[in-house]
């Protein structure tokens, strides 16, 4: 599968977004091990998602998040054309319960993607 270099999506500064426990608890977690990896808090420029093997705080690799994501989505049995579209848009995941709050071209990106996998793969076996 070719690579392609990813758009960032802009978000606006000082937006609040609420999220569920789960989400929350997450999110501590997060924050707690960076804590732990580099001895201080998270300032406003540092990720939270880092590259635990990075020596200073560093956003966690792009290729690295596809590859350990497309092994656990293989190993929970997800269908090829799910994890080809998931790949193919530098790790987007659309679902019923996220579609609302996705931009009309990120799920235009995501269908085409997933109509891609489909026209290359037809007729042929899985």
């Amino acid at each position: 599968m070719g690579t392609r270099k990813i758009k960032r999506r802009k978000s606006a500064r000082g937006r609040t977004i609420k999220l569920d426990p789960e989400s929350m608890d997450m999110m501590n977690r997060q924050l707690q091990a960076f804590r732990e990896k580099f001895g201080r808090e998270a300032g406003p420029n540092d990720p939270v998602f880092f590259d635990p093997d990075a020596d200073t705080p560093q956003p966690f690799p792009l290729e690295k998040y596809l590859e350990e994501s497309t092994e656990a989505m293989v190993a929970a049995g997800i269908r090829p054309e799910i994890i080809y579209a998931h790949r193919k848009t530098g790790g987007l995941i659309v679902t019923e319960e996220n579609q609302r709050k996705l931009s009309a071209e990120d799920i235009a990106e995501w269908e085409a993607a997933i109509d891609e996998y489909l026209e290359k793969t037809k007729g042929k076996p899985n």
